[in-house]
Order: structure tokens, then C-alpha cells, then sequence
């Protein structure tokens, strides 16, 4: 049924571009978005993410969940959640989703709240995710997947700092 909730792009003003916050709060484990774009294969993703880097910035989500290996590209065509920046403490969580598609190389990304959000404030998701270990065995995406250059991807990125500001910060993306 794609977004049901009120959302918008602002300019951040610190560095980071542009981003989305919500007008409305968002509960606890709600649905927020699908990480939407062009499906290309992981020699092309290889070849734009090298025109990406030059730019200082990607818009590619591997799916290296499978052997045949795919990216979503959202760069030239996706929705919202193409403005969706990165924490270090983020307020949205990624999983893998299968809707009228069992195909494993080929999940939906979508991103839900992980916490109460309120109005006004941006979301965010973690470009180097993680599997949560206490909850290994739900439909958290694993470390496989995420934007690439991050854990569990064979390409190598230019290395981008965090500006993130949380408390926790890593200071670089991937």
C-alpha cells in the first residue's frame, strides 16, 4: 500500500543535504517506507558507484543476500526514502520483505520505526546495519545487505566521514 504517513524533505543545514522528517509522530514499530529504485546487477552497481563516489554521494542498497547479487539503485529513480540520511543511532530499522515474490535475491527494504518518533523530527537508519544478535532469528536484515561499501559487501568505497552527531557516532559510514 506504499506510504501511508505524512513525510518531508527539508535541507539539513549541517553538512548532510537533505533529509526527511515526519510532521506527524510515528509510533513504535510502525511501517515508514520501502526503500525503492532501479534493480541492476552488481557489475553495473560497480560501475555507477564509481561515477556515485566521484559525486560524494550513493544511492545504492546491495542485496547480496543471495549468490546472484543485486543493488538497488535509487540515484535516477525511487521515492522518499532516497532523502533518508544515515545515524549512528538511528530511528528507523531496516528488513527484508517478501510481497507476492519468494525470491530471496530479490526482497523489498523496508523501514520501520524503532522507537516512538515525534513530530518534526528526522528519520534516520544505520548505512552499516547489523543483525540484532538477541533477535538473530527474526527478518532483521543481516549484515550482508545495506548501502554499498558496507559490512559484507566485496566492493571498496571511498571512505565517507559520519556527520551524523549522536553520542555513538563512528565517525565514518563504512
Amino acid at each position: 500500500r506504499g506510504i501511508q504517513l505524512d513525510l518531508c524533505i527539508f535541507r539539513t543545514g549541517d553538512g548532510r543535504g537533505w533529509g526527511v522528517r515526519t510532521p506527524r509522530a510515528i509510533r513504535r514499530n510502525s511501517f515508514v517506507m520501502e526503500y525503492v529504485g532501479e534493480i541492476i546487477t552488481w557489475e553495473e552497481a560497480e560501475r555507477r558507484g564509481k561515477v556515485y563516489d566521484r559525486q560524494g554521494a550513493t544511492y545504492l542498497f546491495d542485496l547480496d543476500y543471495a549468490e546472484d547479487v543485486y543493488t538497488v539503485d535509487a540515484a535516477r529513480y525511487g521515492n522518499i526514502s532516497h532523502f533518508v540520511n544515515h545515524s549512528c543511532e538511528p530511528n528507523l530499522q531496516v528488513y527484508n520483505v517478501f510481497i507476492n515474490n519468494l525470491d530471496e535475491r530479490l526482497p523489498r527494504i523496508a523501514l520501520f520505526s524503532t522507537r516512538s518518533i515525534k513530530a518534526g523530527e528526522e528519520l534516520t537508519f544505520d548505512y552499516h546495519m547489523h543483525v540484532d544478535p538477541i533477535n538473530a532469528e527474526s527478518s532483521l536484515i543481516d549484515s550482508k545487505i545495506g548501502l554499498s561499501g558496507g559490512s559484507g559487501s566485496p566492493r571498496k568505497r571511498t571512505r565517507i566521514e559520519c556527520k551524523c552527531g549522536a553520542e555513538t557516532c563512528r565517525k565514518y559510514l563504512f
